[in-house]
């Protein structure tokens, strides 16, 4: 934001260095020394120099304003997102992120309470598992423990790669 307040500022100096060159020039400062003296001239001048600076200013304050309501306006939304994609990183996927703009940052939004509740039913899944693998490998005999594991192991590959399907596809 500094950049483009530094880029604006540049381009107001110039226009203001463009006024006075133009103003003081022999067209404008000659002109108006010939019908109104020199002092007059030279006066009139720099009040209307003066007045030129400070709209240039005012106006370069009002566009740095709306840059910075602009940027906050952006800002706010994506605080809030790399805030719970930190906290789903550390492992809390108890809330979800809101949706309600219809912008890039809404569907950015939804596309990682997406992600977030895909994460959370391989969770549970991979929980579930692993029960039903530990309970199958404490009971029955052997051989019908290592077929139920198998069976077992071979669901959850399917169920990691639909997760890996449907993951590519938020």
């Amino acid at each position: 934001m500094g950049f483009y307040i530094l880029f604006i500022g540049i381009v107001f100096l110039t226009m203001a260095v463009e006024i006075e060159l133009f103003l003081r020039g022999k067209e404008v400062l000659g002109l108006l020394r010939e019908q109104l003296g020199g002092m007059a001239a030279a006066d009139l001048v720099s009040r209307i120099l003066l007045k030129a600076r400070v709209m240039l200013s005012t106006l370069l304050l009002a566009i740095g304003l709306v840059m910075m309501l602009f940027i906050k306006r952006i800002m706010f939304p994506l605080e809030r997102i790399i805030e719970r994609t930190r906290a789903m990183s550390a492992g809390d996927f108890s809330a979800a992120l809101p949706e309600e703009s219809r912008d890039e940052l809404g569907e950015l939004a939804r596309h990682i309470n997406d992600l977030n509740a895909n994460e959370q039913e391989l969770i549970l899944l991979t929980k579930n598992m692993t029960a039903q693998l530990r309970q199958t490998l404490t009971a029955g005999d052997e051989a019908a423990k290592v077929d139920e594991a198998i069976e077992l192991i071979d669901e959850m590959e399917e169920a990691l790669a639909e997760f890996g399907r449907s993951f590519y596809q938020c």
